[in-house]
């Protein structure tokens, strides 16, 4: 299904699911399949406004960030987004226009697109004093993957949690702890394909302080322990995700100019399915 044909410039051109996961949909889609499995975990119904607000949001604020000039390489995604540039401007109205009404009949999402936004301002802005200098957060040793995994929680777990009145249950808690180490696993697996790119901003992600092995080997960790705390809540769901991810990290191997398969992107349904099946 991702089988790619050469176009004129010289650049494969991308097949369907590689197009899904460059425009951020298949992510999108995954956020919303999140905040019904936490809904699942609380013995909840999905709310159908919820799970659009996170497909809104993601889709159109990761979208959003690709369309940075300041984003840019050489491959064949920059490539790609450079040419459709006004398709994905567009989109991405659409999307910030779509949540207007859902954050109106769901006011925890204004809450929600607050707090992430000022999250994502602190993580490029320099504010941080050190010898002299002023530091970003993401300059800051091995922040970023807990810093994205912040924003996950808030959006996927939390948002849910607190329309549901159940923040304080323990089986929120349980789920956001086996959550954050199972999807902190395609987590490494960006951060490792975007090391080049990371340590040209000088963002010490765990790869770029850990290396490419020790990285594999953390996350391999990570989840087996998401997998013992998710015994706590979705028993068998949490071990299928967690051996989803470590199987679609292990067969990935950093090529250049080569964007990942956008299986690790589509998780969410990973776990989704797995929940509903087993239920």
């Amino acid at each position: 299904m991702t089988a790619q044909t050469e176009v004129t410039d010289g650049w494969p051109a991308p097949g369907p699911l590689t197009l899904l996961a460059w425009t951020n949909i298949i992510l999108g889609i995954s956020a919303a399949a999140f905040t019904w499995v936490t809904s699942l975990t609380l013995h909840r119904p999905g709310d159908p406004l919820i799970a659009a607000f996170a497909f809104l949001f993601i889709s159109g604020s990761y979208t959003r960030d690709r369309l940075d000039p300041a984003d840019t390489d050489n491959s064949p995604r920059a490539a790609w987004i450079a040419q459709h540039r006004r398709h994905l401007n567009w989109w991405t109205i659409a999307c910030g226009a779509a949540l207007l009404p859902v954050t109106v009949l769901r006011p925890w999402c204004a809450t929600v697109v607050v707090l992430v936004g000022t999250m994502a301002w602190l993580y490029t802005a320099p504010l941080i004093p050190r010898r002299g200098r002023r530091l970003a957060v993401r300059q800051l040793p091995g922040v970023k993957l807990p810093y994205t995994m912040a924003g996950w929680l808030a959006i996927a777990v939390f948002l849910p949690a607190v329309q549901q009145h159940l923040l304080s249950d323990p089986r929120t808690w349980y789920f956001a702890v086996a959550g954050v180490l199972i999807g902190g696993v395609t987590g490494l697996l960006n951060d490792l394909r975007d090391v080049q790119t990371d340590v040209l901003a000088g963002t010490s992600s765990l790869p770029v302080l850990l290396g490419e092995r020790r990285t594999r080997i953390a996350a391999y960790g990570m989840a087996v322990c998401g997998a013992a705390v998710g015994q706590l809540v979705l028993p068998l769901p949490t071990v299928l995700w967690a051996a989803y991810n470590s199987g679609v990290l292990a067969s990935y191997r950093p090529r250049s100019g080569r964007y990942p398969r956008p299986w690790g992107d589509a998780q969410g349904l990973v776990l989704l399915a797995a929940a509903l099946l087993t239920r």
